[in-house]
Formats: structure tokens, C-alpha cells, sequence
């Protein structure tokens, strides 16, 4: 009996492609968390800078620490769960883009392609069954062809 290969299952299936897409996310939200950050500070920050009346400022410091001290950690928590789930998410692109490939490749180099097998998670299932049926008809017409170009089967062969 053979042994049975256990699969990893691997979140990073194209690296490439599933990184720059969670740091291009990661980018986009940073700067809207940024100006988000902004508009939260912007109160206080006016007032610090345009007031100097003691009972006035004291409240405005107060408010700028507070959120200070609240908003900088949720930012890198929502940005880190953010990375984090994008790799995940990526994972159902960047995993039917690698059969596709595979497959791509296999018909290049004449060769049969291999199954078209998604998760059943994955996006493009409509691809992976026009891919499965692209599969089975060149496996036919490979069928009905001579495999050798130089030898040819068939009745009239000697």
C-alpha cells in the first residue's frame, strides 16, 4: 500500500500576487484611516491651537491624550486584522489562478492538462468547468490523432 500524502494547506499560494494586493489594500486604508484620524483630532487640535484660555485648553488636552491613547492601538489592530485577511481572502483568487496556469501550461507543452479541480470556496468555478470541458475535448482529439507525428497508427501502417 502506498502512503497517503498529507496536504499542507498553505494560505500564501501566489506570493506575489497575494502580498501586493494586501499591501496595496493596506495603503489604501492606511491613508483613510489617516484622514479618518484627521477629522477625529481635528476638534481639539483647533482649539489647542487657536485658544489660549486655560478652562478652555484643559478639556481639549484632556480629549487629544483620550483619543491618543484609544485610536492608535484600534488603528494597528484593524490594520494588522485587515493584512491578515486579505491574505486569506486572496487565497480563493490566487489558488484557481494557479490551476489555470498549471493547466495553461500542460496544453502549451502538449501535454494532457490536469484535472480542474477548485475549492469548492474558491471564485471562478464557472472557469474551472469551461477549463474541465476545453480539457476533454483536447484529450479526445489527442485520442483520435496519431501520438507520434513520425509513426502513425492506424491501418495503412506496415
Amino acid at each position: 500500500m502506498g502512503t497517503v500524502q498529507h496536504r499542507r494547506r498553505t494560505r500564501i499560494v501566489d506570493r506575489q500576487f497575494q502580498l501586493g494586493l494586501a499591501v496595496r489594500l493596506l495603503l489604501v486604508l492606511t491613508i483613510l484611516f489617516a484622514v479618518g484620524l484627521l477629522l477625529a483630532f481635528a476638534p481639539s487640535y483647533y482649539v489647542l491651537a487657536t485658544t489660549n484660555d486655560l478652562k478652555s485648553l484643559e478639556p481639549a488636552a484632556a480629549e487629544f491624550l483620550i483619543l491618543h491613547k484609544r485610536l492608535w492601538p484600534m488603528v494597528l489592530l484593524s490594520l494588522a486584522g485587515i493584512f491578515l485577511y486579505t491574505i486569506f481572502i486572496s487565497r480563493r483568487i490566487a489558488g484557481p489562478l494557479y490551476r489555470i496556469n498549471a493547466i495553461l501550461r500542460a496544453l502549451i507543452e502538449d501535454q494532457d492538462p490536469p484535472v480542474v479541480k477548485f475549492r469548492d470556496d474558491d471564485y471562478f468555478q464557472p472557469t474551472a468547468v469551461l477549463l474541465e470541458e476545453l480539457s476533454e475535448k483536447m484529450r479526445a482529439a489527442r485520442g483520435n490523432a496519431p501520438t507520434h507525428p513520425g509513426n502513425p497508427s492506424g491501418p495503412s501502417a506496415p
